[in-house]
This record gives C-alpha cells, structure tokens and sequence, in this order.
C-alpha cells in the first residue's frame, strides 16, 4: 500500500466571466474575498496545508495576478514548490502538463492532484478523507478523478458515468457534457452518476509518458518550453512566443476523455464551483458558510406592489440588483431605453415575456432582455421568486423606464 504524498497543482487563472460583473479579467472569482476577508484562493491554500497528504504547491497563473498570488500566500503563510506565471489563458491541458513535465526534471517519482482554486469545498475534513483513499489505493498507471454525488439537476457542470461497485475507486464508464435540463433530471435519477468535480490524481511519469504516445507533438512543445538551468528558482515566465504556439484545449477534452484508464472516488464535502449567480445566492442562503457578498441587512429593500428590489453591486458599466417577486404578483410590462438586463432565476419559477414570447424560466436559468424590449416577469406560484438581475448600458437609473401595462395602475417609473 503506497503513502506517497500529492504534489498540487493549483489553477488560479481565468477570466471569470460567468459571475461578471462581480468576477472579472482583473480579479478573477478566486481573488474576490466572499468569506469575510478571505478568497476561495485562501480557502484552497489552507485546504492543502496538511503535510500528511500534501507537499508545497505548484500555483499555475496569470502574470497579471501575480501579486494577488503573493497577497494570499502572505496572508495563509504557505510555502510554494514553484509559481508558473502564464503570459496568456491556453485552459487547463498546457496548465496541468506544463508543471508536471518542469517537476520532472527535479523528481520522477511524484505524484500530483490538480485543483482549481476557484472552487468551494466546507467540509475539509471530508476532503481530506477522500484524498488519503486516494493516496493509500494509488494506482500509478491510471488517472482518479474526483466525483460529487448530485443533489440537483444542474446544467452547470459535466457528469461521470462509473460501472457499479463496492471499490472506493471505481472505473469511468463515459464523461458527459453539460446537459440540458431535462437530461440533468434523468442523469440524476440513474445510479453511479457524479458530477465532474475537476480535480484530478495521477503519476508525474505516468502522465508524461501517455501524452508522449497520444500528443507527440504537443508533449515537445511543451518540452521546449520548460527551463534548461536554475531548475529551483520559485518563479518561471514561459517564452511568450513559443507560448502562443500551445493549442487553447482543456486537460479533459485533450487526454481525460480518451484516457482508456481513468478511475473516479466519490467525494462528499460539500463541494460547489460556485460558477453562477444561481449557486452563489444558493450559498448566501445557507449562514454556516459565511459567504459575505451580501447579506439581509447589507442592502436597502425598495419595497414595490410586487415585493422588493435591492442593489447588490454597482459600477460605471453595471449594476446587479436582487429582484424578489410575491406569489402572484407581476412586474409592469416595459422597456429601458439606456439598459440591458440579463435576469438569473435563483428561486422560484418565473414567467417571462420578453418581446412578443411568454415561457418559463427555473432556477439556473437566465434570459437576456435587450435595450428597448418589452418585457415583464410575473410569479404564477406560491413560492416567491427570486431573480439577480445584472443591468449593462450608460444609465441605471430608477427613472430609465418606459411602462406600457401596470396592474397596480402606477404611471411612474419601476
């Protein structure tokens, strides 16, 4: 039985562009303190701060978060193996290989988990269980994917479909992209099905040596790259031109899902992405986690005939706002003529009519109102509805409205 440690890999670029405008380009999700003070980059560097599963990182970023980086790793005071500082995104084949093939000019005998940073995992004493099942039943020749049982029917992250077992490790039979709705719902209904939690576990050598066969082309590439000399310095900036040349490709799509050899173990931690605004609003709901991007007594409550609406967040270029809906109530029909509003369902079934269309939205889902569309949404159920509400354009203000229809018979703006 092996005991050898993980040495991780931690993700920490992107762009954030799912819970833009509160995520973006220049402070990606990762870097944004929603616990308090505290990142999800935090949170993950203390997660692996236990030395009886985990060796000193690997950071995989952006040269331009560099000093976000360093900000957090002074915050948590962890140690780093090696921070390799990418000068532009080519997704998470170039960012999981490219350090494992640097690691293996040091030590071929290593063994790696890669995770992002971005995600949110409560429960570490769970993950830590699922690691060290991992580490004791490490199989060298085969990558372990770590699964999430689900709990919804979400559209928002891929499937694993594994052959019934009693192993802890148990093999993949097929990877499923992210599904519509109604195939969310049958998949969650079948056994042996997990989400894809994009976290992986694999041998440095091992992996090399298959994407030598697979990619040939890619894996020289990427050997081109890596540094001849000061193999221990901490820092280590690719050539920006030899860079470029990496095909733009995720670690799934290049090697997993062909990958004749993967096993997945099932974690159960709690584990989110917390990639929308639906599952972040879902998280603030629940106090034990103290996620404080807003909070009941964080925002003025505008009340209005249907419910209230309160301001969230708000820049030059946007505004998100909280839209909550009563049972059977209805917003004006009506038109911005200096706007745009995307609506993110998080609570409730919502009516719609946008244009001359009426359909139904669910939590998870969003529809984009454009510039001088008519629209309206209404709450036909007995649950009130919540919808976060992001608004793009040059003016926000409460009086940009044109109302065509209004039930409570108000010819004022909102």
């Amino acid at each position: 039985m092996s005991s050898k440690k993980f040495r991780p890999i931690i993700l920490a670029g992107g762009s954030g562009k799912r819970l833009w405008p509160l995520s973006t380009k220049e402070r990606p999700k990762q870097f944004i303190p929603l616990f308090g003070d505290f990142t999800l980059f935090d949170l993950t560097l203390q997660r692996i701060n236990n030395r009886d599963i985990f060796k000193k990182p690997i950071i995989v970023t952006s040269e331009e978060y560099l000093s976000l980086v360093e900000e957090s790793l002074s915050k948590t005071g962890l140690e780093v193996e090696k921070i390799f500082l990418e000068p532009e995104p080519k997704n998470t084949f170039s960012a999981s290989v490219l350090p494992v093939l640097d690691a293996l000019k040091r030590n071929e005998e290593e063994r790696y988990m890669v995770m992002p940073s971005d995600h949110y995992i409560p429960l570490n004493k769970s993950f830590y269980e699922t690691c060290t099942t991992i580490k004791n039943q490490f199989r060298k020749k085969a990558l372990t994917l770590l699964g999430v049982a689900p709990d919804n029917p979400s559209t928002e992250y891929g499937y694993i479909s594994v052959y019934t077992s009693n192993e802890e490790l148990k093999r993949v039979k097929s990877f499923i992209e992210k599904p519509g709705l109604e195939k969310a719902k049958l998949l969650i209904k079948q056994p042996d099905t997990l989400w894809n939690s994009g976290m992986f576990c694999f041998d440095g050598k091992w992996l090399s040596e298959s994407i030598q066969l697979k990619n040939p082309k890619m894996h020289s590439l990427m050997q081109d790259l890596l540094p001849t000399s000061e193999l221990n310095q901490i820092y280590f900036y690719p050539d920006k031109n030899k860079f470029s040349k990496l095909i733009d490709i995720s670690l799934d799509k290049a090697f997993v899902e062909s990958n004749e050899q993967n096993l997945v173990a099932t974690l159960e931690a709690g584990w989110t992405d917390l990639g929308s605004w639906h599952t972040l609003s879902n998280l603030q709901k629940e106090p034990e986690h103290g996620l404080t991007l807003y909070a009941e007594g964080d925002y003025s409550k505008i009340q209005k005939p249907w419910g209230y609406f309160g301001v969230l967040f708000e820049s030059e270029s946007s505004k998100v706002k909280i839209l909550s809906v009563d049972p059977g109530q209805m917003l004006s029909m009506q038109m911005h003529e200096h706007r745009s509003e995307t609506w993110y369902v998080t609570q409730g079934i919502a009516t719609v009519t946008k244009g001359y269309a009426t359909f139904d939205l669910h939590p998870g889902e969003s529809v984009v109102i454009g510039q001088k569309e008519r629209h309206r949404v209404k709450n036909s159920n007995n649950e009130v509805l919540e919808i976060i509400e992001i608004q793009t354009g040059t003016y926000f203000g409460e009086d940009d409205i044109v109302r065509f229809e209004d039930i409570y018979g108000r010819k004022d703006f909102h």
